[in-house]
């Protein structure tokens, strides 16, 4: 009787194994299509046939956290980052006032360093994604050219949030 609980439990034990690891399970998700989400901020380009010809070499995100009396809270750092690859991405950057060009092994290599600040408001509690927002003059929408991701830190209202994006591009 023993034995035969025992070889029971072990059969099941190896069916759900087999479940559970050799099988592969499907995942959803929605098509943003269908919400009626607009491209600008799903930061796909309205002109699919513009390619912007530059590559990106780099581009992180360092931000830093001071409470209300100035102490610091955090310094967090990454290089995970989206970027809208677009002809207004590539007219923002290569006029931004911040924009620097040097010469390296003969080839000409950009330099754009992005700053931002901010008051942390109400309901905040937790920083860990980033994004670098700007208005279309031309159309008057916003449209996020990075969208970067960290494993964040824990602020609070009140918190200033200073941000430096640093960009690096041929």
């Amino acid at each position: 009787m023993i034995k035969l609980k025992i070889s029971g439990i072990s059969l099941t034990i190896i069916t759900i194994s087999v479940l559970l690891f050799l099988i592969p399970f499907e995942s959803y998700s929605d098509n943003l299509d269908d919400w009626g989400v607009p491209e600008y901020q799903r930061m796909i380009s309205s002109d699919s046939s513009f390619n912007s010809g530059f590559n990106f070499i780099s581009a992180n995100v360092q931000y830093q956290v001071r409470d209300i009396s100035d102490g610091l809270v955090c310094i967090v750092q990454s290089d995970t980052i989206t970027i809208y690859d677009s002809k207004f991405t590539f007219n923002y950057l290569t006029n931004h006032p911040s924009h620097v060009t040097f010469e390296n092994n003969g080839g000409l290599i950009n330099y754009v360093s992005l700053r931002d600040s901010w008051n942390v408001g109400e309901g905040d509690s937790f920083l860990s994604a980033l994004r670098y927002a700007v208005i279309d003059p031309a159309n008057e929408k916003p449209y996020s050219l990075f969208f970067a991701t960290a494993n964040g830190c824990a602020v609070q209202p009140g918190d200033k949030v200073s941000v430096l994006w640093e960009i690096v591009y041929n």
